[in-house]
């Protein structure tokens, strides 16, 4: 599977460099930031402003590289600020110059998978290879990144989150420099955001997605330290995060296989109807068996939501604006909705403890809600 297309190969790189970073970060940054001195609350403001300044930064660097028709050039400055920012917070203790930080470096660092987004979907369409079988190498290296750090922290100080994270922000550099030169056309004119918004299909189906990736917040936020609570260690914290991601995997490797019995609408109801169930059984998840099976639906709460949009902006919307129509998905629904619901989280979590899962529910019926009653597929 891996062989068979060298263009194929090289966005595994990246993908797979890219998850490194994040599978480092999901599980074990809320830990190290409550390690920092951080509360509940000051975490989950830290969290949702990381989140939410990818509103401004996504837009802005997709946006360079459509109107240079070269959506390479902004990953370079990107994956240079990134290492030097998480290899900065190794020597800082004030509070505040690491929350500044931590909030700068994710500025630098989410803008890149949109960026790597676009120009995979632009690829497919030249070199003619699987999407999901591509994208599944990210999800790899994010369940060996959870699963060895869990291990690793197991005997050793969770202070080396920052530097762990450093490693792979340089090896995205190295992987987007092995990138292949995947050319669009430079766009003869501004496409506006509003003018993208217009479209009757788009704006709904971001807010739906918004919604349903917006429950995962809770989970984001403080999965890790609630079963921290409950007194499962780092490894096995890890080992639940990596088991997620695994069946995330089995869902991409078949993707193709199903992506025509729905259309992109369909698939997003089928996400949030799972989602809302999902957030429903982690109120009563009371054991590590437990929340082994409820872990399973992560493959659709989250990956499904995700792929069903990517497919609908490649398929559906304007071949030019690929790279900002991807931010914008990026920074509206996976940014401005998710960082609302983590910040709402820190206090949720503080009053309600786990109940608060129940929000995270209410959250994907109102995604489902929105893609039942107010998507209509329709090429623009």
């Amino acid at each position: 599977m891996f062989l068979k297309n060298k263009i194929s190969n090289k966005f595994s790189f990246v993908y797979f460099s890219i998850f490194v970073v994040i599978g480092i970060n999901a599980p074990f940054w809320p830990l190290w930031l409550s390690y920092k001195g951080f509360d509940s609350r000051y975490i989950a403001i830290i969290l949702s402003c990381s989140v939410l300044i990818k509103l401004f930064s996504n837009p802005f660097f997709a946006g360079i590289g459509d109107k240079y028709g070269n959506r390479k050039l902004p990953m370079y400055f990107l994956s240079v600020m990134s290492v030097c920012l998480l290899l900065s917070l190794n020597f800082i203790n004030s509070l505040f110059f690491i929350s500044l930080i931590a909030i700068l470096s994710w500025a630098m660092f989410a803008p890149l998978m949109p960026l790597t987004e676009s120009l995979t979907t632009t690829a497919i369409k030249t070199h003619k290879f699987d999407y999901g079988k591509t994208r599944l190498w990210g999800s790899i290296s994010f369940i060996l990144a959870s699963f060895i750090v869990g291990i690793f922290l197991e005997n050793q100080s969770i202070s080396y989150i920052p530097l762990l994270m450093t490693f792979g922000a340089t090896l995205v550099f190295v992987s987007i420099c092995y990138m292949p030169k995947i050319k669009s056309l430079p766009s003869s004119h501004n496409i506006s955001i509003y003018g993208l918004l217009r479209n009757r299909s788009f704006l709904p189906f971001l807010l739906a997605c918004g919604a349903i990736q917006s429950s995962h917040g809770m989970y984001y936020g403080f999965a890790s330290i609630y079963w921290k609570s409950m007194g499962i260690n780092e490894s096995i914290i890890g080992g639940l995060w990596a088991e997620a991601v695994i069946f995330e995997i089995v869902l991409l490797a078949i993707f193709s296989k199903l992506k025509n019995l729905f259309n992109s609408r369909i698939f997003v109801i089928i996400a949030g109807l799972l989602a809302i169930v999902r957030w429903i059984l982690m109120v009563y998840a009371d054991n590590i068996l437990f929340i082994a099976i409820i872990q399973i639906l992560h493959a659709f709460t989250f990956g499904l939501t995700h792929i069903a949009a990517i497919f609908f902006i490649s398929e559906i919307m304007p071949s030019r604006a690929q790279a900002k129509c991807q931010a914008l998905y990026s920074s509206i629904s996976m940014g401005a909705f998710l960082a609302i619901a983590i910040a709402i989280s820190g206090d949720l979590y503080k009053y309600m403890y786990n109940e608060a899962f129940f929000f995270s529910a209410f959250l994907a019926l109102t995604g489902v809600i929105i893609a039942t009653c107010f998507i209509n597929i329709r090429k623009n």
